[in-house]
């Protein structure tokens, strides 16, 4: 390389710029996919396009003397490909025939044929640029500490950058705006001597690019979203439209359209709803027109009234208020001081500004105190006592076919609950209301994780703290901190009557009460709630027997959405048709077949390169364990590290940025360092056992240290989350660069595989790590990466070098 280049100063900066581009990229892709799809769709497609990387090293160890010989022509012609290619996803793949809608793959095959040419188009940015940097790294062997370090420090200012520019930007547009800097890349690696064609490519490249920035492609999301449905309405139209790191916010409006969360059927007025908000085309919020005038309210007449009809409420506290519909009902119910919890900054910022005459400059009203932080994180901060506090709807109506199976809720286990207690006075309720759901799963989740905080909590007689009333759609629960009085449960059986609502818990509760009004089809849910609110024995039974996973969500596994039991699938396909269980738990399903799929084309690969260099050679089965264990280590560390800071962070955007931006900046400081190491496995031995250790520490420690430093101020909880992340980083940096150099002096020929395997490797790893977080927990994983860079250190065992190495 060094005899093709005489310029290595402007090869690190187009390593880095090229990183940058593509850590963006794959953001870029997240927020589009998620927009026309589902996030869980979205990281199905990236796993997949990710293995260019890996396809690249299988490239690499096919054709490495050519592409060696061809680089300098070569490098600048990949990274302007692939910044042009970062665009053919949203020209083709959002065309009615390339097209494809995730809840019709699993029935009509024509969809699956679409998701393959959508993986293609999603795959080829990525494997030409992952090529270029291939390229750059097997031509310079002997110094890949300095070439790695650009690479990683490119991905994380790329992570940051992404998020900056998801202010400014639709989604439609990001994949452009990504793309100008891979162009820029190439073009810094332009010499005098540079073909004239290659100019006319990279100019023609930018002025696409800058084109599609300011005139992208429409962007057409699943008819089965909620926007789509809601479009559909006569003269529904976008109002107002913003871009955020959160999603893609529009607000429609619709004359036809209404909302009314299990509405009492004893209801005769008006739903007064014309527009809504929708956040990546998913359901957010209505804006009531609400008045302080207004002598009643929509929710009056629901399920979530049922709070405000034991007692008078002063003191509310509103998680994930939204878009303010529970704090104007609080508003309408005479509450003093409500504090209204809302993360998403963009949504938060449209209601006190462009939608505030939309109802009534609601937060701006002097009892309202708008908190645009995570809701786990302000019930740590916060030291107001409250009479309610009040979640938002679980659910949809109908079920939401497991679309949250892998999504953390914090908000929603065991240690939340046991906090929101602790913020109660002393005859405080927390209230929660879920739609009725078939097969059972949320209501007897939200009633399994009450009941296991009532046992932890040891209150003397937990049937007198709780109560739940019931109609056609949805159920309301309220956990009280004193004993329910004689009075209040009079008041909850008027209020059932007045409405046309039944009872489902109480202390008196009789088995006719519970369907007086409304009937169920499948009345085994009463049986299920008795079962599960008697005693742990009983509960632990229901949980070995039931057909779904109903154990509450914790921090160590806080996927409360999570319902699917593989031993399960049987059973159910049997049931319901195995057609149907897809719909059943769709999130969950997805990344199964997320896992398998790349698994086997990581496979393929990786076994692909071997017909040329060969089975056996003498560190063939070295290469082999050695960058695939540290692939695995270092992601499963990284994905604990992003879905664990959520918590303490307050936004799972920030968590990942700062993450990725701190993990890459330290691995590539150690990769810098590890320049100045000598190159042998007793240096490789050092460095893993020093991993290992710290590892195995973090599995046992981590917890209790988070916890502890959940009370500190915002600035001295990122100074110590920073420290943790990236202390393991530095020197999880060391082993790649090192390994390669030790490679290359054995034997040359096995590092584009080397490459390709690592890269294989950690793309399976990403998904499969939070496959293995939603089943067995977040230190489970930190444990298995130790495991993953033991077996690494072990494996120096097996290699075979001269006394030199």
């Amino acid at each position: 390389m060094k005899e093709m280049f005489n310029y290595p100063s402007r090869l690190l900066a187009a390593t880095g710029l090229l990183s940058i581009a593509l850590i963006a990229y794959q953001i870029a892709i997240i927020q589009v996919l998620s927009f026309t799809q589902w996030h869980h769709y979205a990281y199905m497609v990236i796993s997949i396009a990710l293995l260019g990387f890996g396809a690249s090293g299988t490239f690499l160890s096919l054709k490495r003397d050519v592409l060696l010989r061809q680089s300098k022509t070569l490098l600048p012609f990949l990274m302007i490909l692939s910044g042009v290619l970062m665009l053919l996803p949203l020209w083709v793949g959002n065309s009615d025939m390339v097209r494809f809608d995730s809840y019709l793959l699993f029935v009509e095959r024509k969809q699956w044929f679409a998701l393959v040419i959508n993986y293609l188009l999603y795959f080829l940015p990525f494997f030409c640029g992952a090529l270029a940097l291939g390229i750059i790294f097997i031509g310079n062997v002997s110094q890949i500490g300095k070439y790695y370090f650009s690479n990683l420090l490119g991905s994380g200012i790329g992570a940051v950058i992404a998020a900056l520019l998801a202010w400014y930007f639709v989604p439609a547009s990001l994949p452009a705006v990504v793309s100008m800097i891979a162009i820029a890349a190439g073009i810094i690696l332009f010499t005098k001597d540079i073909h004239k064609l290659m100019i006319v490519f990279a100019a023609t490249a930018t002025a696409i690019c800058s084109f599609r920035i300011f005139y992208p492609v429409t962007l057409v999301a699943s008819e089965y979203k909620s926007l789509s449905r809601t479009l559909n309405l006569p003269n529904a139209t976008i109002s107002l439209e913003k871009a955020s790191p959160y999603g893609l916010v529009q607000v429609v409006s619709a004359d036809a359209l209404r909302y009314a969360p299990g509405l009492s059927l004893s209801f005769t007025g008006e739903v007064p709803v014309k527009k809504a908000v929708f956040n990546n085309g998913d359901w957010y919020g209505p804006l009531i027109s609400w008045s302080v005038k207004d002598t009643f309210h929509l929710l009056d007449y629901t399920t979530s009234a049922l709070p405000y009809e034991l007692k008078k409420i002063n003191n509310v506290l509103t998680l994930h208020s939204g878009t303010g519909m529970f704090v104007s009902h609080a508003l309408r119910r005479n509450a003093s001081f409500i504090d209204a919890v809302e993360p998403h900054s963009a949504i938060s910022d449209l209601l006190t500004h462009e939608l505030a005459s939309d109802n009534d400059s609601l937060f701006y009203n002097t009892a309202v105190h708008l908190h645009t932080i995570e809701p786990r994180t302000f019930l740590t901060f916060t030291k107001n006592k409250y009479n309610l506090i009040q979640f938002p709807i679980i659910g949809d109506f109908g079920g939401t076919s497991g679309l949250h199976a892998t999504r953390e809720e914090y908000i929603l286990t065991k240690e939340a609950f046991l906090q929101m207690w602790n913020l109660l006075d002393n005859d405080g309720m927390v209230c929660i209301t879920a739609w009725m759901d078939y097969p059972f799963r949320n209501p007897l989740k939200i009633a399994s994780t009450i009941a296991e905080v009532m046992d932890e909590i040891k209150i003397a007689n937990p049937e007198m703290h709780l109560a739940a009333v019931r109609n056609w759609g949805t159920i309301t629960f309220i956990l009280k901190k004193s004993s329910l009085t004689e009075i209040e449960t009079g008041r909850i059986r008027k209020f059932c009557d007045r409405y046309y609502f039944d009872p489902v818990l109480l202390p008196d509760i009789s088995k006719d009460e519970r369907t007086k009004y409304n009937g169920m089809s499948d009345p085994t849910y009463f049986k299920f709630i008795d079962q599960i609110l008697s005693d742990k024995a009983k509960r632990e039974e229901f949980y070995t027997e039931y057909d779904f996973q109903l154990q509450p969500a914790t921090d160590n596994k806080p996927y409360f959405s999570q319902f699917l039991r593989l031993k399960s699938l049987p059973k159910l396909s049997a049931l319901f048709g195995s057609d149907s269980v897809p719909f059943i738990e769709l999130g969950f399903i997805i990344l199964l077949l997320t896992v398998v799929q790349i698994s086997l084309l990581a496979i393929v690969l990786i076994i692909l390169p071997l017909f040329k260099i060969g089975w056996k050679g003498k560190s063939r089965n070295w290469t082999f364990l050695y960058f695939s264990c540290i692939g695995i280590g270092y992601m499963f560390l990284e994905i604990v590290f992003m879905q664990k800071f959520i918590l303490f962070l307050g936004n799972p955007v920030y968590a990942a940025t700062l993450v990725i931006g701190i993990m890459m900046l330290g691995s590539g400081i150690g990769s810098l360092v590890s320049s100045y190491y000598p190159i042998n496995r007793h240096t490789l031995k050092f460095i893993l056992l020093m991993i290992v250790s710290l590892l195995l520490l973090y599995s046992f420690f981590l917890p209790s240290l988070l916890e502890n430093i959940l009370g500190l101020a915002a600035f001295q909880r990122i100074s110590v989350l920073i420290t943790l992340v990236i202390i393991p980083s530095f020197i999880m940096g060391f082993p790649f660069p090192i390994g390669l150099k030790l490679l290359s002096h054995i034997e040359e020929k096995n590092v584009p595989w080397a490459w390709g395997v690592n890269g294989c490797m950690s793309v399976i790893s990403a998904s499969l790590a939070a496959l293995i977080a939603i089943e067995a927990g977040f230190m489970t994983v930190i444990i298995l990466a130790s495991f993953a860079y033991g077996v690494s250190l072990c494996s120096l065992f097996l290699l075979k070098t001269s006394s030199k190495t």
